[in-house]
């Protein structure tokens, strides 16, 4: 007999078109074995392997916390993954092997200063390798320092032309925390068109400002209420890979994972779109400031306006997601959560929907077709993301239960967009959320 979730999802793929999307390739710099913060962010990077296309693990050097690296902790927390992994696939068929992953590891240099002839890696030569096997974009969550990327980008600029450089260069996006150390001038003024979100931009010293930094976000402001050491070790300790995750960050009881933003931006989720940093999601929301360079901007939560709200408004859904997918590594499907699967006029896409619509035209959306694959109740919220663009005149969404909206389109200039998203959320424990953004722009 057919289990029921399996009928639901034969059901939805031969009823609702479903595009097939890419997964981000994803190279991640860490400095693990520095501040325990970095072994917390691969714990939870793990845990949501199955969003990610990974091309590699750098272990890079551990800086003022000795020059070396730690290439050895990224090999444990492997060896605690395939210890999970053989239930996670029973949850979502697109976690990686954990032989697979082995080959992943690359090592950096020690010495996080120096750069040029004679100052290649492991690591430096993978990345290279990468991004010129690939026609997409590479993205690379940087933990600690730059240096592995900037002895790349260096050599790859003494051996080809000026257009060959550029073309690799615009393959590669860059979400580097802070600027740990100081190779983030080279390659913004070297390498002008590498994609680079410098998240903790106002940076002064080595920690940066904290009230300006997004990643700060990530443990800070907001809903704290599960994230102290007390509620990891009942929710996140229950598993071998679970059991990586530090009960302290580095100054923190409990979460701190400055890093993760880095790579929360990238999970399919509904809502985050990673090639548009502008438009803010799980990971923070960032500006152009110029060339290439994407800085730090503030959300408003609790009336308040900061960078780390970018971050920390969405942490309540992104802490209760992270429960549950720990709890796959240990639990059989019939008895674990699962994300709502919304349907929006017909289409399960998780990219966005454009639209180009007239001024004062009452538009309707219909998610009335969404289900949640272990049977829960669904609540829907639609609202307007008002940072990216706040209209003149209050939208009045005229909400039917079961997922349905009607609107009247506000005035929108050209080069204007309103982005409108939409949360639904389950009831089952802990309650999960997905999302869909709809982007209105004006067709005038």
């Amino acid at each position: 007999m057919i289990p029921k979730y399996q009928l639901l999802y034969i059901f939805l793929f031969f009823n609702f078109p479903v595009l097939a999307q890419e997964k981000p390739q994803v190279i991640v710099l860490t400095d693990i074995g520095g501040d325990t913060d970095d072994e917390q962010s691969l714990s939870r990077f793990l845990h949501y392997a199955d969003h990610f296309d990974i091309k590699g693990l750098c272990a890079t050097s551990r800086m003022g916390h000795g020059q070396d690296i730690k290439p050895e902790l990224i090999h444990a927390q492997i060896q605690a993954y395939r210890e999970v992994y053989p239930n996670l696939i029973l949850h979502s068929e697109g976690f990686p092997s954990p032989d697979f992953l082995e080959t992943l590891v690359k090592e950096g240099q020690g010495n996080h200063k120096e750069l040029g002839e004679g100052w290649d890696t492991e690591a430096s030569e993978h990345i290279i390798k990468v991004v010129d096997g690939t026609q997409s974009i590479v993205h690379i969550p940087v933990w600690g320092g730059l240096r592995e990327l900037a002895q790349a980008l260096w050599k790859v600029k003494q051996n080809r032309s000026e257009e060959e450089l550029k073309s690799f260069s615009k393959k590669i996006q860059v979400h580097a925390i802070g600027d740990q150390d100081r190779h983030r001038d080279y390659i913004l003024n070297e390498f002008k068109d590498v994609t680079f979100i410098a998240n903790g931009f106002a940076w002064y010293g080595f920690t940066g400002v904290r009230e300006l930094s997004a990643f700060r976000g990530m443990y800070m402001t907001g809903d704290v209420s599960k994230q102290n050491a007390e509620w990891v070790k009942s929710n996140i300790h229950i598993s071998p890979l679970g059991e990586k995750y530090q009960l302290h960050g580095h100054g923190t009881d409990g979460m701190k994972e400055g890093d993760t933003p880095s790579f929360l931006g990238l999970i399919a989720n509904g809502l985050n779109v990673p090639e548009k940093p502008e438009y803010g999601g799980w990971g923070g929301r960032y500006r152009l400031l110029r060339n290439s360079l994407y800085i730090d901007v503030p959300d408003f939560l609790k009336g308040t306006l900061n960078e780390r709200h970018t971050v920390a408004r969405w942490r309540p859904a992104f802490q209760n997601d992270f429960m549950a997918r720990v709890k796959w590594g240990i639990v059989p499907y019939e008895d674990a959560n699962h994300n709502p699967i919304i349907i929006l006029n017909g289409s399960a896409d998780k990219e966005p929907l454009y639209l180009k619509k007239s001024n004062g035209e009452i538009l309707e959306l219909d998610a009335s077709s969404s289900h949640d694959p272990d049977g829960d109740d669904l609540h829907f919220d639609w609202y307007v993301y008002e940072e990216i663009h706040k209209p003149k005149t209050l939208i009045l969404f005229e909400a039917e239960e079961g997922g349905k909206v009607r609107f009247k389109v506000p005035d929108i200039h050209n080069g204007e967009s309103i982005h409108i998203i939409l949360e639904v959320t389950d009831n089952g424990t802990p309650a999960l959320t997905s999302y869909k953004r709809i982007v209105i722009s004006s067709e005038k």
